[in-house]
């Protein structure tokens, strides 16, 4: 037995130097959509869907075994409906912070709202220093998710190549206290 279906993402981000600390548009306000999950119905489908039947299980004679198909009806994938925005209020040589919300409204659970902000420290020549924090699913009515937090780094090696190290905590009811560790180079 096997159920596919076809489905799209589609996004637009929007970038204006409205709010721009130091008026360059890659820290203004910062608006975006997408729709997740657009396609077909989801069915399932195949040769366990074939069973025998014995329309008259207590009289003999009948045609026993008969071979019968189970029809199953399609469902909707999960779509979600996100907008949200972002923007750097504070931005100097060394430092930058960036807050964001968005907003999900998906067919299938109850609508939300997500919230975070980055600190970024640039140490000249080095790399960065990053420290996370957010808050996600706010107003769901059973809300699984709890506090995230993270730490991170970059370091620039030799030829425009970078060393990014990364921890985030997350709070989850359920897998509990969840950690998240990173590590990637850059070439």
């Amino acid at each position: 037995m096997s159920a596919s279906a076809a489905a799209v993402d589609l996004g637009v981000i929007v970038d204006t130097d409205f709010l721009a600390a130091d008026g360059k548009r890659e820290n203004g306000l910062k608006i975006g959509m997408s729709i997740s999950n657009y396609g077909t119905r989801m069915q399932y489908d195949g040769i366990d869907l074939l069973q025998p039947i014995d329309i008259l299980p207590n009289e003999n004679g009948n045609y026993k075994d008969v071979e019968g198909q189970y029809r199953v009806q399609g469902w909707e994938l999960p779509l979600i409906f996100r907008i949200g925005t972002s923007i750097t209020p504070i931005v100097s040589e060394s430092q930058r912070i960036t807050l964001a919300v968005d907003a999900l409204h998906p067919n299938n659970n109850n609508e939300s709202i997500n919230m975070g902000a980055e600190y970024e420290y640039s140490f000249v020549g080095f790399g960065k220093l990053s420290l996370w924090g957010g808050y996600r699913g706010l107003f769901m009515d059973e809300n699984p998710y709890g506090m995230t937090l993270g730490v991170g780094m970059q370091v620039n090696l030799m030829n425009n190549s970078t060393l990014k190290i990364g921890y985030v905590y997350k709070d989850m009811q359920i897998l509990s206290n969840t950690s998240i560790y990173t590590f990637a180079i850059t070439f």
